[in-house]
């Protein structure tokens, strides 16, 4: 095992579930948050923490040398205008002295837009039709073309404890839109941290991996499947036309685009067996594990 840490920048959901399996491991993990908070859950995770705001690369500069693979997960702050702002640039400046094995970079499935249910993989060509997904693939072009070993990886729709359709169905913060018939994938956050431990340990310069699972479904499949299955309540529809005047330009994309990933070729390059291959096995493990928790938010 490398004695050298994992740095995470931006901490959050993912990078928390990643921190704890290297951690476990014995990979030491270091992982930035803007909260003492969020810092003490890095803590018990078993990663070291740093509280920075994520401006000033120049914060970093103490891990210099200590530091092997660094994984990127912050997301742009995308304007209304489509104008953003993020600090890739200076940060592919900063380590591109630091001899890493690996700059990862988490970026969006965000980024094809959408494919009126056609099947996307990693060389499908991006037409992204939101602010947020085009921002995302200004990003990727940075890292791919950066004179380090950067990569990306494009998640579809994380879900797992304490963040899956189980927990918005229950508190009755979901609604389907237009009939729900858009075509989707999701990642069960524990296939994702794998996907990512792989890409720093195999993934290769300049590569474009795909962080989904194997079932496409449409989201009108996977709410019939919670109702049946685990007897919550059948979300209201809210109409497309209504969807277009009250959402913003970024979700709207999300919740109408349609396309079926394939991540065939991601999961022989770099090796991982999904743990959770569609949705249904994912939802079910996170029902064994929180049922009590969900059946908790269903208003009384």
């Amino acid at each position: 095992m490398n004695d050298k840490h994992v740095l995470i920048l931006g901490c959050g959901y993912t990078g928390v579930a990643l921190a704890q399996r290297l951690a476990f491991k014995g990979q030491p993990v270091v992982g930035t948050t803007r909260t003492e908070a969020r810092a003490s859950i890095i803590r018990t995770r078993g990663a070291h923490p740093i509280v920075w705001d994520g401006r000033e690369v120049q914060a970093l500069a103490p891990w210099r040398g200590r530091v092997h693979a660094v994984v990127c997960s912050i997301p742009p702050d995308v304007a209304p205008n489509g104008d953003f702002t993020d600090l890739t640039a200076a940060l592919l400046d900063f380590f591109a002295d630091w001899s890493l094995d690996a700059f990862v970079y988490i970026s969006s499935t965000s980024v094809y837009g959408d494919r009126g249910g056609e099947v996307a993989d990693e060389d499908t060509p991006c037409d992204p039709d939101s602010p947020r997904g085009a921002a995302r693939l200004a990003i990727e072009r940075q890292v791919l073309a950066a004179p380090l070993t950067g990569m990306v990886i494009r998640p579809a729709g994380i879900y797992g404890p304490g963040r899956s359709q189980l927990h918005r169905m229950a508190a009755a913060k979901y609604r389907l839109v237009g009939g729900g018939g858009a075509f989707t994938n999701r990642v069960h956050v524990t296939d994702l941290a794998a996907l990512i431990e792989a890409a720093i340990n195999r993934g290769q310069r300049g590569a474009v991996y795909l962080g989904s699972d194997l079932e496409p479904a449409t989201q009108r499949a996977v709410v019939d499947h919670v109702v049946t299955t685990y007897g919550l309540s059948v979300p209201t529809d809210m109409p497309l036309a209504e969807a277009r005047i009250r959402l913003d330009k970024n979700v709207l994309a999300m919740v109408t685009g349609s396309k079926r990933l394939d991540p065939a070729k991601t999961l022989a390059a770099l090796g991982v067996k999904l743990r959770f291959p569609s949705y249904r096995e994912g939802l079910a493990d996170v029902w064994r594990r929180q049922r009590s928790e969900i059946e908790a938010l269903v208003p009384r």
